[in-house]
């Protein structure tokens, strides 16, 4: 391959999926892709003891259609740069995950992979340049408004925790949906350079509770959990719904199964939806996102969470500032593989 054209890999790792993606990345070929997929290669996180016995089942992993490796045998081959995009706080070259007993740290590339470039950054900075590339995902509208170009854009979403980060206001992000394949590789990519984009570990922030019956909830997850402290990842997460299930029924299923089984108890989704709602507006709030909301994970993929009303009522909920919240637009960043464009993204703006 040129200089122009190289693979790369990209990881986005959280406390249940780690998801690994090789792409082609194309720097200055108008007439292909910027960022092409190649191959996925999904692991459940509670299987590995270690991130470097994640790393060796990846080594070993095979495509399932051809059979061919996931990674090159061929040390020539091999990517030339690795993103991994964990759930929990950077320092520097490593990460101590929030929800899994993982230490990843770079040189863990180097030593088993053999990919002398690597880096770390938030799983929610990637998601958040994932909304960089609005033609890459599958982006639509669950409450329109009028975005201020000049003002921040917030992505946050549920999975197994509760994620945000902030895109700060300058010419990178677009106006509008762009092809990306209409102009020089180059010029797209200087524009995305310009990105800054802040993490955040708000999924740790206590969760606001109001009135009797949310004051009765948190007393049953602490009774349940032992748990001191009910903050955002406990609530407005897979758990979260699981917890909200059993109080209403008194039915304990596991978190994963909680979504096949919500028609049973439509008042456990409108209370998720509200408590979702507060935790997207007080992030709203606090950085004064006029630029847009963005919700991705998959919670919202997997309950229509969303769309209910206690959504946006809970959402718009604000004696001073309800005008305000209601002209911002609301996102449902659908791409369940959205954290791996972003990932990727960020490897072709580094190298």
């Amino acid at each position: 391959m040129s200089a122009a054209v190289y693979t790369l890999l990209s990881a986005d790792i959280g406390a249940s999926h780690c998801r690994f993606a090789l792409f082609q990345a194309n720097r200055d070929d108008p007439g292909a892709p910027m960022l092409r997929l190649l191959r996925e290669q999904w692991l459940a996180g509670a299987e590995y003891p270690s991130f470097r016995e994640a790393l060796l089942a990846l080594r070993a992993a095979r495509v399932q259609e051809t059979g061919e490796p996931f990674l090159p045998d061929d040390p020539k081959l091999r990517p030339a740069i690795a993103v991994l995009a964990p759930a929990g706080p950077i320092e520097g070259d490593r990460c101590r995950m929030s929800n899994l007993s993982w230490l990843i740290q770079t040189q863990d590339l180097r030593e088993e992979l053999g990919i002398a470039t690597a880096c770390l950054i938030n799983d929610f900075v990637a998601q958040a340049y994932a909304c960089l590339l609005p033609d890459s995902i599958d982006l639509s509208v669950i409450l329109p408004g009028q975005a201020e170009d000049n003002a921040p854009k917030a992505v946050t979403g549920a999975g197994t925790g509760f994620g945000q980060a902030l895109i700060l206001p300058n010419a990178a992000f677009p106006a509008a949906s762009q092809d990306m394949n209409a102009k020089a590789h180059e010029q797209t990519l200087r524009r995305l350079a310009r990105a800054v984009i802040l993490p955040s570990e708000g999924g740790h922030c206590d969760f606001p509770f109001t009135g009797k019956d949310e004051l009765a909830l948190a007393d049953f997850i602490r009774q349940s959990t032992g748990l001191e402290r009910i903050i955002n990842d406990t609530l407005v997460s897979g758990s979260g719904l699981a917890h909200i299930f059993a109080f209403l029924t008194g039915e304990r299923l596991p978190a994963r199964e909680v979504p096949a089984c919500i028609d049973s108890c439509p008042q456990a989704l409108e209370w998720y939806a509200r408590f979702y709602g507060r935790a997207c507006r007080g992030y709203t709030l606090s950085s004064l996102a006029l630029g847009g909301l963005y919700v991705t994970g998959g919670m919202a993929l997997r309950v229509p969470v969303l769309t209910h009303p206690a959504f946006a009522e809970e959402l718009h909920h604000s004696q001073a500032q309800r005008r305000l919240l209601q002209r911002i637009p609301v996102y449902h960043v659908r791409t369940p593989e959205a954290g791996l464009w972003g990932a990727a993204l960020y490897g072709m703006l580094r190298l």
